[in-house]
């Protein structure tokens, strides 16, 4: 067969493959794409030339004599050959011997590269990974993310030719593989990548959504919706999905593994000498792939930004509450108006914490807006969103200073007793303030079940 020619880009994934890609797509009298998917990714698994060549555009309509005649470029796509490097490579070697080859190398930051091949996977996967806790940091996740490159550089080039081996990174100097591509592929003079736009910027993470007992708000896009008690919402970057039926242990689970997910990467979280390994093999393996990285590894935060838009068809399903627009007009009309009473006319669906806190306050001040007794909006509060210490608290000391030192033990029996609350329970304070002095068997009881009656000798108890 006549030697044919091939651009195999092998990674890194978040690099600049997907870009890469696009702009050989622009041009296909040069280049032969790949038919269905973008990344053809045959070397990991096969080294049959013939099989390989099937897998391009132009295979299907002339057979194999048209491929034969095709002069074009394959152009190979597939960023995890960099990762499956060893099979790849000897696979690449065996199939394409006597051919022309070049390899494209996409290089970037390399904690930022992670980061974003995190997040992608994130994204991605999100019918995987929403099933289990997938932090950055677990040592079994990083190792997919963060691998030495050097050593995969010096096989490359080892095989191929350093001559045959290119960098490309955005924002450098890419002057040398731009001149490979124009003269590889018989582009033109005239022809030069095109920088001024990036099809997969990335850095996105999905959000969860899910009460089993009440509607609650969800913020999207430019509006809040309500969300029907019981339906789980996933707002992903491609993949979002409304479950109206869904098993409440499974939704509950999901909801849970969501706050696992790394969602702010703070590179400091690793010591100096760390960070200089990591970004010095990045440095060595561009230099060998002919490129220089200005690259700093001091330390830095980066953000994920959550996905917010749905397709129409599931976000037709959800109702509107409000624009973001709407609601802050509303809150601008209220004029002098105390925020409390201007917090509990605003729109909501479902319990809000914020809305209840301003109606305690509005029953404390008696206004007419708030009918409900103080300590009824309490116990609300408490119903609504479990044992929240301070209220909690203050229901328990208004029972002991009634003398209902039953019922104010009860208080904590639908979540498993004080000592398994989120905070100590103190009772010490509200009775010294009060000057309450509890039967000695009652205060033993109260401390039997967790919750403090004596101040240490030396404690200045708190007023108010």
């Amino acid at each position: 067969m006549e030697a044919k020619k091939f651009l195999i880009v092998v990674g890194l994934p978040k690099s600049g493959t997907t870009f890469l890609f696009s702009q050989a797509s622009k041009r296909p009298d040069r280049f032969a794409m790949p038919w269905g998917n973008k990344e053809v990714d045959y070397f990991r698994r096969g080294c049959d030339l013939d099989a390989y060549l099937g897998l391009f555009d132009g295979a299907r309509e002339g057979g194999a004599d048209a491929v034969r005649a095709d002069d074009r470029v394959r152009f190979d796509a597939s960023p995890l050959y960099i990762d499956d490097f060893d099979t790849s490579l000897a696979n690449m070697a065996q199939a394409l011997e006597g051919h022309e080859v070049r390899i494209v190398v996409c290089l970037r930051d390399p904690m930022e590269r992670a980061y974003s091949h995190y997040l992608h996977d994130v994204a991605q996967h999100q019918k995987i990974h929403g099933h289990a806790d997938y932090s950055f940091w677990s040592p079994a996740v990083m190792a997919k993310y963060l691998f030495p490159l050097e050593p995969r550089l010096h096989k490359l080039c080892a095989h191929f030719g350093a001559e045959n081996v290119f960098g490309f990174a955005f924002g450098e100097d890419m002057s040398r593989v731009e001149t490979m591509l124009r003269d590889f592929a018989g582009l033109g003079d005239d022809w030069s990548l095109d920088l001024s736009d990036n099809p997969a910027p990335g850095f996105t993470s999905p959000q969860c959504f899910y009460n089993g007992d009440r509607d609650m708000e969800v913020p999207l896009q430019e509006k809040v919706y309500r969300l029907c008690a019981g339906h789980l919402l996933v707002v992903n970057r491609q993949f979002s999905v409304l479950r109206k039926e869904i098993n409440r242990p499974l939704a509950e689970q999901i909801m849970m593994r969501q706050a696992a997910l790394t969602r702010q990467f703070d590179t400091g979280m690793l010591q100096e000498v760390t960070r200089a390994r990591i970004y010095d093999d990045t440095c060595r393996a561009a230099a060998l792939a002919g490129i220089e990285l200005r690259l700093s590894s001091a330390p830095k935060v980066l953000l994920s930004k959550v996905s917010t838009d749905l397709p129409p068809h599931i976000l037709k399903q959800l109702e509107p509450l409000c624009s973001f627009d709407e609601a802050v007009a509303q809150m601008f009309e209220a004029g002098t108006q105390r925020t409390m009473n201007t917090l509990v006319q605003m729109p909501h669906a479902g319990p809000s914490l914020a809305r209840d806190m301003a109606r305690l306050g509005l029953s404390h001040l008696r206004d007419p807006i708030e009918p409900t007794p103080f300590r009824d909006i309490q116990r609300q509060i408490i119903h609504d969103y479990g044992p929240i210490p301070l209220y909690i608290e203050a229901l328990m000391s208004g029972e002991v200073a009634r003398g209902n030192y039953d019922a104010a033990l009860e208080l904590f029996d639908d979540f498993g007793g004080p000592r398994a609350l989120l905070w100590p329970m103190d009772l010490a304070h509200f009775l010294k303030a009060r000057s309450i002095a509890l039967p000695e068997d009652v205060a033993q009881t109260f401390r039997d079940a967790g919750i403090r009656v004596d101040l240490p000798s030396n404690c200045v108890y708190r007023s108010g």
